[in-house]
């Protein structure tokens, strides 16, 4: 589904694009400027003959190629990873898991009460918690363990790792989507200001983009007097 979007989405970037080497529109009011760049990056410079609109029409070509692939990468590893835990941790594949599950198996061996099993670690953390109550620890157990149609079981340590690594793969190609995600919002805001600028309208004021720790863009704005 989001593969499919993806696609058609950069198609219709490419094509607008295509669409954008055509413009030939002059005097355009700021606002309606404004609106043209902040839908396609770069519209609004070429309407006033500025070349270099073309700069913006590239990042942003680049910027969803860049985000279908990584997406295409992200997919592609958690399908090997389910795969792989088919073969070598005895996973049933009809069974519709979380994906927390997915994530437990990157730490145990097992989903058993065996050594090294994840509902083993939840008895221990429930003895911890409840060392007097008994009720009280079968009551943490069954509310915090898994289920027998919820079963894993690891053939080797080092199946467990490889596992893992398909898993860290997707989620720092996930990362590297929103990373891709904030460069083209960054892309359409400077875009729009920069294109409202160029109407005559706001000369003095200069735009700039940052990126916080959660990879989302951040506007800033300074004004000449």
């Amino acid at each position: 589904m989001h593969t499919n979007f993806n696609k058609l989405l950069l198609v219709v970037i490419i094509l607008s694009s295509c669409l954008i080497i055509q413009a030939n529109e002059a005097n355009i009011k700021p606002g309606i400027n404004l609106l043209k760049s902040a839908i396609v990056p770069g519209w609004g410079q070429l309407s006033l003959k500025k070349n270099y609109g073309y700069g913006y029409v590239l990042a942003e070509v680049t910027f969803w190629s860049m985000q279908f692939y990584f997406n295409q990468e992200s997919d592609n590893n958690a399908d090997a990873s389910f795969k792989y835990a088919i073969k070598y941790g005895e996973v049933d594949p009809s069974h519709d898991y979380s994906e927390q599950f997915f994530e437990d198996m990157r730490e145990y061996l097992s989903s058993g009460f065996e050594e090294g099993g994840y509902n083993a670690h939840i008895a221990e953390k429930a003895q911890n918690l409840y060392p007097e109550d008994s009720e009280k620890r079968e009551q943490y157990i069954n509310e915090n363990s898994y289920k027998e149609d919820e079963y894993w079981n690891w053939a080797s340590e080092d199946h467990k790792v490889h596992y893992g690594s398909y898993r860290r793969k997707m989620d720092a190609y996930a990362d590297y989507m929103k990373l891709m995600a904030g460069a083209i919002a960054a892309n359409h805001i400077i875009s729009a200001f920069d294109a409202l600028r160029l109407s005559n309208y706001m000369k003095k004021v200069h735009f700039s983009v940052n990126y916080n720790s959660d990879h989302k863009p951040l506007l800033n704005c300074s004004i000449n007097f």
